[in-house]
């Protein structure tokens, strides 16, 4: 049966997902529903941000847009299939596949518009598709930057959730109030440590250590993309960049 959680290798886990996926037996359909679920979590609001950020937008709707692109193509079987014999990065497969949707959507129309109206209609509309589609081109360079940091923030409000989980599991919550209250509340160490019976040294160690923790939550938020290890410190550093 599949599991309710992400291994450190998330890859794996799709991996596994997709292979019961392909069995006859029961467990197919929940396989399924736990992979359209993740997809869904990670990356509609970057799809979103992604039409948002373009020439897509045209087209209507972001919301709708997205809300079509799962449902005809990113929550079908073969997408994630087709993903895993490209090698590319998960994110890169679902920011090219809604733009192939959303360009499917333009020639459709475009086709839809030579057909009722005759020739000079359809000159009309087929020029209409090309100076579309250069528009897509132009506009690509803003929207793929709107898409990465609306994922960099999924990427690391996920980690921040995994790392909070493992903390409390380890019984190591202190350590997140003080990381919480100097991080994100700004609060000097001189004033936290004696409200926690800590010296500031110690603050700072326990800083440290949900520092590391929630780092390497995001090092196994990005394996799920299938971003190699190799390639994982730098794509860390790429996700605060894109954050700030």
């Amino acid at each position: 049966m599949p599991v309710d959680h992400f291994p450190s290798t998330h890859a794996t886990w799709i991996d596994a997902q997709l292979t019961i996926m392909q069995d006859s037996g029961d467990a197919g359909p929940t396989a399924l529903g736990a992979l359209r679920r993740h997809l869904m979590e990670r990356y509609r609001a970057a799809l979103v941000a992604y039409v948002r950020g373009g020439s897509l937008r045209r087209l209507g709707d972001a919301e709708d847009l997205v809300a079509g692109f799962f449902a005809d193509r990113a929550c079908e079987p073969r997408f994630l299939q087709d993903w895993r014999a490209s090698g590319m990065p998960l994110r890169r497969w679902m920011m090219n596949g809604v733009n192939f949707y959303g360009r499917g959507i333009i020639r459709d129309r475009a086709r839809a518009r030579a057909r009722d109206g005759g020739p000079e209609l359809a000159d009309r509309a087929a020029g209409d598709l090309a100076r579309a589609l250069e528009a897509a081109g132009m506009e690509e360079q803003d929207a793929e930057l709107a898409f990465e940091r609306a994922w960099a923030l999924a990427v690391l409000n996920d980690a921040h959730a995994r790392a909070h989980a493992d903390l409390a599991e380890r019984g190591r919550l202190e350590e997140y109030e003080i990381f919480r209250r100097q991080v994100i509340e700004g609060e000097g160490y001189e004033t936290i440590a004696p409200s926690l019976g800590r010296t500031p040294q110690q603050c700072a160690g326990a800083k440290r250590l949900v520092t590391q923790a929630l780092r390497e939550a995001v090092r196994e938020s990005l394996r799920a993309d299938g971003v190699p290890e190799s390639e994982l410190d730098a794509e860390v550093a790429r996700v605060y960049g894109l954050l700030g």
